[in-house]
C-alpha cells in the first residue's frame, strides 16, 4: 500500500498559485483552440483538400489522438520522476507551431500528419498541469482550481467558434491588405496560423515565469522506469478508478462531439453560415460553460461537506443525465432556435465531467502516481472519446442518415446511447469509490489551512 499522506510540505504562495493556474488555464484554452479551430473548416477543407466527412472525423480524431495517446503514459512515467516545467513550455511550443504548420498542407495526408504532431505537443499538458495543480493548492481548495482549469476548455472552445469565424470573415482583408505576409494563401490556411500563434508566445512566458513546486506527499519517484507501481495501484483501486475513468470518457464521446460537429449541424441541418454559426455558438455559451466549470468546484465541495465523499462521481452523472436529455433534444430540435436553446442548457453541465474528473483521481490517487492515472484518463479520452466522438458521427452521417439533416440524427445518437450508458457505469462506481474515499486523506470538502511561502 503506498502512502498518500505523508512528507506534506509547505504550500506554494497562494497568489503565486492562482497566478499559475490563470496561466495553465489560458494554455488549456489554446490547446483546445488548436485542437478544434478545424471544425468550422469544413467545406473550405473538402473544397480544397477533397475530403470526406469520413476523413474529416479522422481529422478532428484519430490523427491527434493516435499520438496524444501512445505518448500519454512515458509522459506520466517522465512526470512523476523529472521536473514538469519544461515539458509542459516544450510541449505547448510544439503543438502551436504544429497548428500553423497546418496551414502548408496541400493534401489530406501532409494535413493528416500536421494533426499527428499537434497531438503529440499536447500529449504533455494534461498530465503536467493536472500534477502542479495538486501540489499547488491544498485538498480543500482543489476542486475549485480543477474547476476553473477546466474553464480553459469553455474559453478554448468559444475561441475557436468564435475567432474562427471572425478569421474567416477578415481572411479577405489580410490576403488583400497584408500581401507580404498572407498573399497568396487561402482563408483556412489564414486561421490555422492565427491560432497557432498567440501559444508561441504563451510558452516563452512560461518558460520565463513558472517554477516547479515541492511535491506533496513526498518527492518523485526515483526508481527505474517501470509500470508495476501503477498496477498495483490498479488492482487495488480498480473499481474506484476504472469506473470514474471509464463513465468520463463516455461523457466526453458525446463533449467532442459537440465541439467536432454541432457547427455542422447548425450548418446543414438549419442552414447557417460557418462564420454566423462560430459567432452565435461562441458566444452565447462561453457565459454558460465558464459558469458550468467553476460552479462545478463549488458543487463538488458542498456535496462532500454534506458527507458525500462520492461527490466527484455524483457531479459526473449530473452531466451524463445532461447528454441523454438536453444534448438529444439539441441534436434533434425542429428549429435553430429550439437547438440553441437546448445546446446551451445542456452547456450548463458539460464541463462538470472533467473537472470532477480530475479532483476525483486525485483525491484516491497517491501523489507519485498521479501523472500517470492523469495520463491513463488522457489515454482513455484520446483512443475511445476523442476518435470515437468524431469518427462515428462521421461514419453514421455517410453511411446510416444520409438525408441532408443525417448529421442530427447521428449526433442524437451518439448522446442518447453513451450519455445513458455512462449513467449506469458511473452508478455502479459510486459505492466503491465511496468506501476507498472515506479512508484516503484529502476529501475535496476537507478544511486546511496550507503554510504560505
Amino acid at each position: 500500500m503506498i502512502d498518500d499522506t505523508a512528507g506534506a510540505r509547505p504550500w506554494p504562495a497562494r497568489g503565486y498559485a492562482w497566478f499559475v493556474l490563470a496561466l495553465l488555464t489560458l494554455a488549456y484554452a489554446l490547446a483546445i483552440l488548436d485542437r478544434v479551430s478545424i471544425a468550422l473548416l469544413i467545406v473550405p477543407l473538402e473544397q480544397a483538400l477533397h475530403v470526406s466527412d469520413t476523413e474529416f472525423g479522422l481529422l478532428q480524431g484519430f490523427a491527434f489522438s493516435v499520438v496524444y495517446s501512445v505518448l500519454g503514459l512515458p509522459l506520466g512515467l517522465l512526470v512523476d520522476r523529472r521536473k514538469r516545467a519544461p515539458v509542459l513550455i516544450a510541449g505547448l511550443a510544439l503543438w502551436s507551431l504544429a497548428t500553423m504548420g497546418c496551414s502548408l498542407a496541400r493534401s489530406f495526408p501532409e494535413l493528416f500528419a500536421a494533426r499527428m504532431l499537434v497531438g503529440v505537443g499536447e500529449a504533455a499538458l494534461t498530465p503536467v498541469a493536472t500534477s502542479l495543480i495538486a501540489d499547488f493548492f491544498p485538498p480543500g481548495v482543489r476542486p475549485k482550481a480543477y474547476g476553473i482549469f477546466v474553464t480553459g476548455s469553455t474559453l478554448g472552445t468559444a475561441a475557436a467558434l468564435t475567432l474562427g469565424g471572425a478569421f474567416l470573415s477578415w481572411s479577405d482583408a489580410l490576403i488583400t491588405g497584408v500581401p507580404a505576409l498572407f498573399g497568396g494563401m487561402q482563408p483556412w490556411q489564414i486561421v490555422f496560423l492565427l491560432c497557432g500563434a498567440p501559444g508561441v508566445v504563451l510558452a516563452a512566458v512560461l518558460a520565463l515565469t513558472l517554477r516547479e513546486p515541492a511535491r506533496q506527499g513526498g518527492g518523485p519517484l526515483t526508481e527505474a522506469l517501470s509500470l508495476r507501481p501503477l498496477l498495483a495501484l490498479f488492482r487495488e483501486r480498480r473499481r474506484a478508478l476504472g469506473l470514474l475513468m471509464l463513465g468520463s470518457v463516455l461523457n466526453l464521446v458525446c463533449v467532442y462531439a459537440i465541439v467536432g460537429w454541432f457547427p455542422a449541424l447548425f450548418i446543414r441541418a438549419h442552414g447557417w453560415t460557418a462564420a454566423h454559426t462560430g459567432k452565435v455558438l461562441g458566444l452565447s455559451s462561453l457565459p454558460l460553460s465558464i459558469f458550468a466549470a467553476v460552479n462545478s468546484g463549488w458543487v463538488i465541495t458542498w456535496l462532500a461537506r454534506r458527507g458525500h465523499a462520492d461527490a466527484p462521481v455524483l457531479v459526473t452523472m449530473g452531466c451524463a443525465l445532461s447528454m441523454v436529455v438536453f444534448g438529444t433534444a439539441a441534436c434533434l430540435a425542429p428549429s435553430a432556435e429550439w437547438a440553441l436553446g437546448f445546446y446551451l442548457i445542456n452547456a450548463l453541465f458539460v464541463n462538470w465531467n472533467t473537472s470532477a474528473t480530475y479532483t476525483g483521481l486525485a483525491q484516491v490517487t497517491p501523489n507519485a502516481l498521479r501523472a500517470q492515472v492523469m495520463a491513463l484518463q488522457t489515454i482513455a479520452s484520446a483512443l475511445v472519446a476523442l476518435s470515437a466522438g468524431n469518427f462515428i458521427v462521421g461514419v453514421l452521417s455517410d453511411q446510416v442518415f444520409t438525408a441532408p439533416n443525417g448529421i442530427a440524427w447521428s449526433l442524437g445518437t451518439v448522446f442518447f446511447g453513451c450519455g445513458l450508458l455512462a449513467t449506469l457505469v458511473l452508478a455502479v462506481c459510486r459505492p466503491a469509490f465511496r468506501a476507498l474515499a472515506d479512508h484516503t486523506s484529502g476529501e475535496p470538502g476537507a478544511d486546511a489551512h496550507p503554510a504560505r511561502a
